[in-house]
């Protein structure tokens, strides 16, 4: 990335930092995914149990494997596994110490915003575990509440649907079509605005490009 590029995203993301601060969340800035990650595996240590939703930015950050290496409990879904199993995964992940997510959008004022098919992860973010801990990169950072809209439901929604192989309209449209497609999934919008008074929360902004 263009060195002048950089510095002005650093400084964008410091102004999102103090604002979600004001808002409650406690934020640290990085300038790389390699720090970010590092911080993670501090913050978290040990033989401890996290819940995990699906992350692309986890996944770059090769989170599961380092947790899992320090002898930590990573509780998420798996292919295969039918409906039942999947809640049963669900809630013992929503009860876990520490949980790990990323938005599909964060407000420069400071709102956080999360999409989700089954609601399982958008319900984790807000309440149950002890700990929650947010991950997001620059891309990530919108104007206002109409743009972070705008960019879950036709920038993150459509790149998922395609990751996931599901046959949507907006995979062959490029667009949201706000389909009623049984295999819709972006059924659930969580918006935080504040801090949840009982949930502990730390969100990690990175400098580079992260995630859908």
């Amino acid at each position: 990335m263009d060195k002048n590029l950089k510095k002005a995203n650093f400084m964008k993301l410091a102004n999102t930092a103090a604002a979600l601060k004001n808002n409650g969340f406690d934020t640290e800035v990085f300038e790389d995914a390699a720090k970010a990650g590092k911080a993670v595996l501090k913050l978290i240590g040990k033989r401890r149990s996290i819940g995990m939703g699906g992350s692309i930015t986890a996944e770059t950050l090769g989170l599961s494997a380092a947790l899992k290496k320090a002898g930590n409990e990573i509780i998420t879904h798996a292919p295969g596994m039918n409906g039942s199993e999947r809640i049963k995964i669900w809630l013992k992940a929503q009860a876990a110490e520490f949980y790990i997510a990323s938005p599909q959008a964060i407000t420069v004022r400071g709102d956080l915003l999360f999409i989700d098919g089954n609601g399982n992860r958008a319900a984790a973010v807000i309440y149950g575990p002890r700990k929650v801990i947010v991950l997001a990169g620059v891309n990530k950072i919108v104007r206002d509440m109409d743009e972070g809209l705008w960019r879950i439901r036709n920038v993150a929604a459509i790149a998922n649907n395609i990751r996931l192989k599901k046959n949507n309209p907006c995979v062959k449209a490029g667009k949201c079509e706000n389909c009623a497609s049984p295999e819709r999934i972006c059924n659930v919008v969580s918006i935080l605005l504040k801090k949840p008074r009982l949930t502990d929360y730390k969100v990690i902004l990175v400098n580079e490009e992260l995630g859908y």
